[in-house]
């Protein structure tokens, strides 16, 4: 008998989390066609627009002190309007059909669409621009709010109609892709904001092009390009080899008292500002390159050898702890069984734990890579931030640096330009990760074979 009136009980409760998702998925619905959505403030002038507007209006009259113009509403903000809401009735539809878990990820998607919003709104900040207006507000009202959080809860109500451990499962898989669903809008949005410009300047012109003159409209990005290429291959020469021998030290031969002083340093490294590091570099890398000998009369400086010294410097505190963890993880067995067949200590470590670690050293080696890239303040207090051709003496413009520096005072095409440099860094961190997996994959299956 209680078994019955559990089930009964269980089937009521279900009823009830299906009526809350389908209620909360029909104001989502709402929300997106009748309520205000988002607030812009373009100087004196305010619109206050819904989810339907945003889809079918053309766009905004602005007036500016120049210039007057229709701001167009970015196509991909139109779609996510669009998607949010029909991901919304197929969430009802499918909480309806008995398909709780179809009905939670479509739940879950209409959720994120205000982001998606968020994010290709600022294309609309930078067409603003182009009028000479600076006070430029975006704000997204409660409604917006709504349909991010209703989502969430929709998607939760919908799964938990499966059980409670169905739904633990549930959101561990959620969580699990939150880094995936990440690098998809940050994929969306860099290739959203810097393809426009790659198309209006012409990819051959700005890839490959020399001069970059905002003021003239010349947008050439090589000398970035290969800039970013040799301070990054630089910083791998000199950080990578200290690095995994410092690592090896640690991990291999270091006494635990020895240790015990190296690790804080190490640690100490990985903790240092950024911009601490430019002062280092600005008062100490920057004087000695100037008044070495060999370099008197031929830099200022401020130079690529300067930007490569100051990243190999901070690659190396990444690169030692992920390589010293990999290190400690190979079997001891595996060193017992090489000094049992005559081998001595050093070359164990060379020929047996360092190939036995080679996944996990390529995983440190890459995320010192990507912190070299990356790197941004400490570059622009010792490279001279000049947009040259590389020479190992002479200033230099990164990738990262030139977007840092520009960015604030952009507009119009300059600042598109700005985010297709983005686009251009990212697809270059890309081709990095894509290789080093590549080549670690490789080597696994060599070893094997």
């Amino acid at each position: 008998m209680k078994s019955a009136e559990s089930a009964q009980r269980d089937i009521n409760k279900n009823k009830v989390k299906k009526g809350l998702a389908v209620l909360l998925g029909l104001i989502s619905v709402l929300v997106f066609f009748f309520l205000p959505y988002i607030r812009f403030v373009f100087k004196n002038t305010t619109y206050i627009v819904s989810g339907f507007q945003l889809a079918t209006v053309k766009g905004f009259r602005v007036q500016g002190p120049e210039l007057s113009g229709l701001v167009t509403i970015p196509l991909l903000t139109r779609i996510s309007v669009i998607a949010g809401a029909l991901m919304a009735i197929a969430g009802i539809v499918l909480i309806l059909c008995k398909k709780p878990a179809l009905a939670g990820a479509a739940y879950v998607i209409s959720g994120i669409t205000p982001l998606i919003v968020l994010i290709t709104t600022s294309n609309i900040q930078t067409a603003v621009t182009q009028l000479n207006i600076s006070k430029i507000t975006i704000d997204y009202l409660w409604p917006a709010i709504y349909v991010l959080i209703g989502g969430i809860v929709c998607s939760v109500l919908s799964l938990w109609t499966q059980g409670t451990e169905r739904l633990a499962e549930s959101i561990f898989l959620v969580f699990s892709c939150v880094s995936v669903g990440s690098v998809i809008m940050i994929t969306v949005y860099i290739f959203a904001a810097g393809a426009p410009a790659i198309m209006k300047i012409g990819l051959g012109h700005f890839v490959l092009g020399t001069q970059w003159n905002a003021e003239a409209q010349l947008f050439g990005i090589l000398p970035l390009i290969l800039s970013s290429i040799a301070g990054t291959i630089g910083a791998i020469v000199l950080g990578v080899p200290i690095g995994i021998l410092t690592a090896v030290f640690l991990a291999e031969t270091a006494k635990p008292r020895v240790a015990r002083l190296v690790h804080p340093a190490i640690e100490l490294l990985a903790g240092i500002p950024s911009v601490i590091y430019g002062f280092f570099g600005m008062l100490v890398i920057v004087p000695a390159i100037r008044n070495f000998p060999p370099f008197q009369n031929n830099t200022i400086g401020d130079s690529l050898l300067a930007a490569i010294l100051i990243l190999a410097i901070m690659v190396l505190p990444t690169i030692v702890s992920v390589t010293e963890t990999s290190l400690k993880a190979v079997p001891q067995a595996y060193r017992e069984a090489s000094l049992a067949l005559g081998a001595t200590p050093t070359k164990t470590i060379f020929k047996v734990s360092i190939p036995a670690a080679r996944s996990g050293i390529l995983a440190g080696v890459i995320l010192g890579v990507g912190r070299a890239i990356g790197e941004t303040m400490a570059v622009i207090m010792v490279a001279g931030n000049v947009a040259n051709m590389p020479s190992l003496l002479g200033t230099v413009r990164l990738l990262t640096t030139g977007i840092a520096m520009e960015m604030s005072y952009a507009s119009g095409l300059h600042r598109e330009a700005l985010f297709a440099i983005g686009l251009v860094l990212f697809v270059f961190i890309m081709i990095v990760n894509i290789s080093f997996t590549y080549i670690s994959k490789r080597g696994v299956q060599m070893d094997a074979e």
